[in-house]
């Protein structure tokens, strides 16, 4: 089982990102390992949501390398471009992740149940037979087994949010990324969405997580990445990143934060 751990489930290194002259990636490494969560705090404007949509190709990298299971998705040539994994192997990778939006994305003319399965059924072309009793499983785990028929406008944005994890799980992925999921939520909305979260966290699912929740960050990642300005100022374990931060960066930010 330690071999398990040991797997690398994302690598990125030396990651850059520009739109025209603006640099937003300068040069970020990061390494995820199976059953870790990875945390991205900092402030607006950081590059943190960019980096997290260079993972799964919404963004394309401006160079650097990204391997997703010990396969390269993109790779930067002796002349500089960058050249991305072949379609079907492209296909293959990205297919190993879940993706949870600030906004839900739910599919507003279809019920909760048929926003799951819409995917591993039309996508994954599985019969659907197969996955309805996975469906209402995950439903069940978000707590909304009894919601299976409601459209979207009839349930609150947490509830919505809880969906919209199910079914991203419903495709099954390796990796959970979430990109600042409860940043949409009112506050009292919130709790039930990091309820979700700590407990695929406590499952060891794969997840990286850029958040401005402090307490989340804290209590449920195993490693804490502090973005600025385009770089990574700061990391390491919760306890110690938290209790000692090292940069004077860090600590304003935390100061302000919690």
């Amino acid at each position: 089982m330690a071999n398990m751990q040991d797997n690398v489930m994302i690598r990125m290194e030396d990651i850059h990102k520009s739109y025209g002259d603006v640099e937003v990636l300068k040069g970020i490494d990061i390494e995820v390992h199976r059953g870790e969560v990875l945390a991205i705090i900092g402030p607006s404007g950081s590059g943190k949501s960019t980096l997290l949509r260079c993972i799964n190709r919404l963004e394309d990298i401006t160079s650097g390398l990204v391997e997703i299971e010990g396969g390269t998705l993109a790779s930067t040539k002796g002349d500089g471009t960058v050249e991305y994994a072949k379609e079907e192997d492209s296909r293959r990778l990205l297919g190993c992740m879940g993706m949870v939006f600030q906004q839900f994305n739910l599919f507003p003319h279809m019920t909760v149940l048929e926003n799951l399965l819409e995917a591993p059924v039309h996508v994954k072309k599985r019969a659907k037979e197969a996955v309805l009793p996975e469906a209402m499983a995950l439903l069940k785990k978000v707590g909304l087994e009894d919601r299976a028929d409601y459209y979207p406008a009839q349930l609150s944005g947490g509830q919505q949010q809880r969906v919209a994890i199910a079914r991203a799980l419903c495709m099954k992925p390796d990796i959970m990324l979430f990109d600042e999921p409860t940043s949409a939520l009112d506050p009292e909305l919130t709790g039930e969405v990091l309820r979700t979260m700590r407990e695929l966290a406590a499952e060891h699912m794969t997840m990286v997580v850029v958040t401005h929740e402090m307490n989340f960050a804290r209590e449920a990642a195993s490693h804490v990445i502090f973005m600025a300005d385009g770089v990574i100022v700061e990391q390491g374990e919760p306890q110690e990143f938290f209790a000692h931060p090292k940069e004077e960066r860090t600590r304003a930010f935390l100061n302000n934060m919690l």
